[in-house]
């Protein structure tokens, strides 16, 4: 059987494109995020290390007026799984696991993000 140029053109377009999907997985999964930062008020809550993320994390926040706001975190990421407020938009965000990623409950002024050496890889964002 003999290679064809259109064969050796295909090979190629394959081993690249599978060369580029493990190049980008090795990438992602080597993050180097330092840890996770909890602020109430503007002020640190907790700064939790990476190290420590290893096996889940329950953080239960209690505010005036009955309110709280539970967060769950391990290392493949962080999430509100329970929050008392009007709108639980912080709940609807879903999990973080990158750095520049946040979560926000206004509400309750409570921010949750990630903190370390990475670059954010959005400069700006416009609407």
């Amino acid at each position: 059987m003999k290679l064809k140029k259109g064969d050796i053109i295909i090979a190629v377009i394959l081993i690249a494109a599978v060369g580029f999907w493990l190049y980008n997985s090795y990438i992602s999964s080597n993050t180097l995020i330092s840890s996770l930062v909890i602020e109430v008020n503007g002020s640190t809550y907790k700064k939790i290390p990476m190290s420590e993320l290893k096996k889940e994390q329950h953080i239960h926040i209690d505010f005036e007026n009955n309110r709280h706001i539970d967060i769950k975190a391990d290392e493949s990421g962080a999430w509100v799984q329970d929050v008392i407020c009007p709108d639980k938009l912080c709940q609807k965000t879903g999990a973080i696991n990158k750095v520049g990623q946040s979560i926000v409950c206004l509400p309750n002024k409570v921010n949750i993000y990630y903190e370390g050496d990475e670059e954010s890889p959005v400069d700006n964002v416009a609407y």
